[in-house]
């Protein structure tokens, strides 16, 4: 195992390579460097390729299945096998292909998005589209999956889009019927800050110490999008500051959480498959339970309002925004009771692009149409409509399930957490680090060693119960 470890910890490296060009690109690079960072891109896929094709690899793996391997290496040996397969479905070209379509694609999102103006995009992500679906149907055939789940196995090897269905009922059939219901409020109190925003990030960043993540290892930066990369005890979150800075602080607690679940992985396992985490639905419960949870909690948020002079402006615009449901055209700006709903319409979207392989124009129109009947929003903007999210024109498909998914496993973690009453009770600084130290032991430090249902069986006794969310949702903007 040794010998397959050592490729397995170049294969992570290579990675964070890519990690911290891709920040990089969405934080500095200028405008006409595009060209030789796709290029720089490629070639990095094209070393990672040569690992996992290269008959030695074959050779370890082989034998490691014919020695007696301790528990942890033979899960290990599972979990490596099944990256090198996904590795290996997709041809070397086709890969090159989508690197370079993809970055092209995510610049001309940026300006399409600014000016409001799809046409600018169309036929490059037409073009991005058509080669997503030859990369699903190459990762199905080696998988064993239709195109779409071999997608979302990318991002959650735990539940496929049959398992998605079965917990996705309840916002069809609980969420939306309320939401729909529900008084909403059109346009939320923004609040309009004097301090700086470089005054408030420095006040802020003392908070983000004290939810335990590690400024030696890790930094924040501004990107047009918010975002969590970097690499290994590098870890780069990234924020936008607008008019409304409680988007912006939200948006950071948010990639907080993703920040420091990637600092507390097991040192041991660190560059091995079991060190990794296990699916990006656990990592996105991370970051969201740091945002609703915590930030978006009454007690933390007292003590965030310290730092505006106990305004009671910004205490009107807080609960407008986080406890009582809105009507948002935007995902990522939206309430957390309409917030699956936006989730669970991009992935009916998806599920549709990959069964009848629609294209742009039909995809823009099933937008506005779910849009309408689900949210009742009439979409006027195609900046507040199918130009919001970046994650399509970067050839990202079956990763919006993650949102919800993580959101439900969040709320069945507060639920089950010992430590979050005793958190609301009292949120000093004590009781902020032993439920931060709790997730670091119960969540981050299990990596991969567990599945998402097994770690939950191990807080809750329970697999992912979407009541849990339903419950949640119902105690902060109905009762």
């Amino acid at each position: 195992m040794n010998k397959l470890k050592e490729y397995f910890k170049s294969y992570y490296v290579l990675n964070d390579v890519s990690g911290l060009l891709f920040w990089d690109n969405a934080t500095n690079l200028p405008k006409k460097s595009i060209e030789s960072r796709s290029e720089q891109m490629s070639i990095l896929s094209n070393f990672t390729d040569r690992i996992f094709r290269s008959e030695d690899i074959q050779e370890e793996i082989q034998k490691a299945e014919n020695t007696k391997l301790s528990e942890a290496d033979s899960m290990s040996l599972k979990l490596m096998k099944s990256i090198i397969v996904k590795e290996n479905a997709i041809d070397p070209d086709l890969k090159s292909l989508l690197i370079k379509k993809k970055l092209t694609c995510e610049h001309l999102w940026r300006e399409a998005r600014s000016k409001n103006d799809s046409s600018i995009i169309e036929k490059d992500f037409n073009d991005l589209l058509d080669l997503v679906h030859e990369e699903a149907s190459q990762l199905a055939k080696a998988t064993n999956l239709s195109p779409y789940d071999s997608l979302i196995s990318k991002y959650d090897m735990d539940y496929d889009s049959s398992k998605i269905d079965q917990v996705f009922l309840v916002i069809e059939r609980e969420i939306i019927p309320k939401y729909l219901d529900i008084k909403k409020i059109k346009s939320p109190h923004v609040y309009k800050s004097n301090i700086s925003d470089s005054e408030i990030l420095k006040m802020i960043k003392v908070k983000l110490k004290q939810l335990n993540f590690d400024f030696d290892r890790g930094r924040i930066d501004q990107s047009h999008h918010p975002f969590c990369g970097g690499a290994t005890n590098d870890v780069r979150i990234t924020t936008r500051f607008e008019d409304n800075i409680l988007e912006s602080l939200s948006a950071l607690f948010h990639e907080t959480g993703h920040g420091v679940y990637e600092q507390n992985r097991p040192n041991e396992y660190l560059y091995e498959p079991l060190g990794q985490s296990r699916s990006l639905s656990v990592h996105e419960s991370q970051s969201l339970f740091f945002e609703n949870h915590i930030f978006k909690s009454k007690v933390y948020f007292n003590i965030i309002n310290n730092i505006f002079d106990n305004s009671k402006d910004l205490e009107k615009s807080f609960l407008e925004h986080y406890h009582t449901v809105r009507v948002n055209p935007i995902r990522v700006s939206a309430d957390e009771f309409s917030y699956p709903i936006h989730v669970y319409i991009r992935y009916k979207i998806e599920k549709e692009i990959f069964k009848n392989k629609i294209k742009f124009k039909d995809i823009k129109n099933l937008w506005n149409e779910n849009y309408l009947n689900n949210l009742s929003i009439n979409l006027i903007s195609e900046t507040e409509g199918v130009l919001q999210d970046i994650h399509w024109y970067e050839g990202i498909f079956g990763y919006f399930p993650t949102y919800a998914l993580g959101a439900m496993i969040a709320s069945q973690i507060k639920f089950n957490c010992p430590l979050f009453d005793i958190f609301l009770g009292n949120p000093n600084e004590e009781n902020i680090n032993n439920l931060i130290i709790w997730l670091n032991t119960n969540i981050h430090q299990k990596a991969s060693l567990y599945s998402s249902d097994e770690m939950l069986q191990s807080i809750s006794g329970e697999n992912l119960n979407p009541k849990y969310y339903l419950d949640h949702l119902v105690d902060r903007f109905i009762q």
